[in-house]
């Protein structure tokens, strides 16, 4: 492939794993189980559809579906022509869907009908009205003006869109493409190719749509899956939305090892569960709602020390299981492709290490530096963690360079860290305003946007507090609009047409323009309002 050295695209990294594991399971579903030869064969007939459709090299293609055999195959299919996917977050409110539609420039749109009791035909002509004008599939949007076509696993009652059995014939219908094009496309594909955009609130009200390549994609979920102990022999499940970065780091992971994937019809913990009951999960990976998960295995019956996530602490080489104190919380984001600092899974911290995320991962390069001066701190000292290298993304889609990255190419992360004399890093806290909840970035400012548009409010200020379970809980502070008298629940409802469910706050508190805790220069003091927020609050 151009001089590239071996596995540096995903086409090679899907070749390699379906040549050694042909007949292994690779994706179970409560539908439908795939062997990896049969991953192939309908990944690569999604891929010449695609073909078929007028995608190539470089095309935008949306993804809007949740965890399963759709997703994974036309996910898979994108990267092997080398198109450049956007997966698309199946909790998006309409103006979320309509941005990230707009902002990555989508030309093929492909996805589900429905799920979970959401019509993503009601959500989609409410994100893009134009779509209610549209009549052959053929779409002409000046809301949306690059998107061209609509694929829909049930298109009834949709004239915008098209069936998705349509464009998977299509292939037969017409000559084109070949049974050799295919394979000459995933030749033209180039490890410097960007590959997915995968969206991540940060510390602006715009999320960041940042951008991994073909090389970073076939190379680091190896690397992740080392540290995470994924083997072969793993049946893992994932309970992280295939949207979101850790969704899809750990999909391909699976790949990377030959293992197989396992996906639940839905996040419903009954769900779950008999997905682990029926199809032997050896490895979970759940961010949140641990505590409940693990009661409910123990109530059925489960032997839960036999699931690696849901049972006992993880076992040293020896054997012996690792204190918590010594045990590694790695450190990542969105933009360097999951962690850049930890330690393996079955490697215990040194004894005077606790606390640590871990050391450089992959490659990467760390830098501490005073988020002031911009000048690197010494051995310990805490600052802005700097990264260069390794798995970090491309950039951000849409963004120049020069706006994202130092001038010697280093990624201001945002964070405060410390990294001591042996490369371990402490995590500190953020200079910025994201919040981290259930796994996923929240940015503050997104979610005062959306209370600022309400008649009710005349000044939100929002921020996260300390949560056992999430992380971090989205809460608000009011000043209600003069003669107004809103409440939590009612601002909730007002909410849920303009962000998704994990964005919208937890908690509430109505207060006074004199309650503000203010500095003398008039800015707002985050700290003080989380104390002001956390004693008097109206609870979900």
């Amino acid at each position: 492939m151009k001089g590239a050295e071996p596995g540096s695209t995903f086409p090679e990294l899907l070749a390699r794993t379906v040549a050694s594991r042909p007949a292994h399971l690779a994706v179970i579903t409560a539908d439908e189980s795939l062997t990896y030869d049969e991953l192939d064969r309908r990944s690569a007939e999604m891929a010449q559809a695609l073909l078929a459709a007028g995608a190539s090299k470089g095309t935008r293609i949306g993804l809007l579906a949740p965890d399963g055999v759709l997703w994974l195959t036309t996910f898979y299919a994108a990267l092997r022509i080398g198109a450049l996917i956007t997966p698309i977050s199946t909790l998006a409110a309409p103006p979320e869907l309509a941005q990230i539609i707009r902002r990555s420039d989508v030309q093929i749109l492909v996805g589900v009908r429905s799920f979970l009791r959401r019509d993503f035909g009601d959500l989609l002509t409410a994100a893009l009205p134009e779509l209610t004008t549209q009549r052959d599939g053929s779409l002409r949007l000046c809301s949306a003006p690059l998107i061209r076509s609509i694929w829909l696993d049930d298109a009834e009652g949709a004239p915008w869109a098209r069936p998705m059995s349509e464009l998977l014939a299509s292939t037969e219908a017409t000559a084109v493409p070949g049974p050799s094009l295919l394979p000459a496309v995933e030749l033209a594909v180039s490890p410097a190719d960007d590959a997915f955009v995968v969206y991540t609130s940060g510390s602006t009200a715009t999320p960041k749509a940042v951008v991994h390549t073909q090389r970073t994609v076939a190379r680091q979920p190896s690397v992740l899956a080392s540290y995470f102990g994924i083997t072969a022999e793993d049946r893992t499940m994932p309970l992280l939305p295939a949207f979101w970065m850790g969704g899809i780091a750990y999909a391909l992971q699976v790949l990377s090892t030959g293992g197989t994937l396992v996906y639940p019809r839905s996040p419903a913990i009954d769900d779950v569960l008999d997905m682990v009951e029926q199809h032997q999960v050896t490895c979970l990976i759940v961010w949140h709602r641990f505590a409940e998960l693990r009661a409910a295995a123990v109530d059925r019956g489960i032997d839960i020390d036999r699931v690696r996530g849901l049972g006992s602490p993880p076992r040293d080489p020896s054997g012996e299981r690792i204190p918590t104190r010594r045990r590694s919380s790695p450190f990542g984001m969105s933009e360097t492709f999951a962690i850049h600092s930890a330690e393996r899974i079955d490697c215990p911290l040194p004894e005077d290490k606790a606390g640590a995320a871990g050391r450089a991962v992959n490659g990467i390069e760390r830098r501490v530096v005073d988020p002031q001066t911009g000048r690197t701190v010494p051995a310990g000292g805490v600052g802005e963690l700097q990264v260069r290298g390794g798995a970090l993304m491309s950039g951000f889609y849409g963004v120049p360079r020069d706006e994202v990255f130092t001038a010697d190419g280093y990624y201001p992360t945002g964070d405060l860290v410390r990294i001591d004399e042996d490369g371990y890093a402490y995590f500190v806290g953020r200079t910025g305003d994201m919040i981290k909840t259930s796994a996923a970035n929240v940015s503050r400012l997104e979610v005062e946007a959306a209370l600022h548009a309400l008649p009710e409010v005349e000044l939100a200020l929002v921020t996260g507090l300390p949560d056992e379970a999430l992380g971090e809980l989205v809460a608000a502070a009011i000043v209600p609009a003069s003669g107004t008298s809103p409440d939590a629940e009612g601002l909730r409802e007002a909410l849920r047409a303009h962000l998704s469910s994990f964005k919208i706050p937890r908690r509430f508190v109505f207060i006074t323009h004199e309650q503000v805790p203010r500095t003398s220069t008039g800015k707002v003091q985050l700290f003080e309002l989380r104390n002001l927020v956390e004693p008097s609050t109206e609870h979900a």
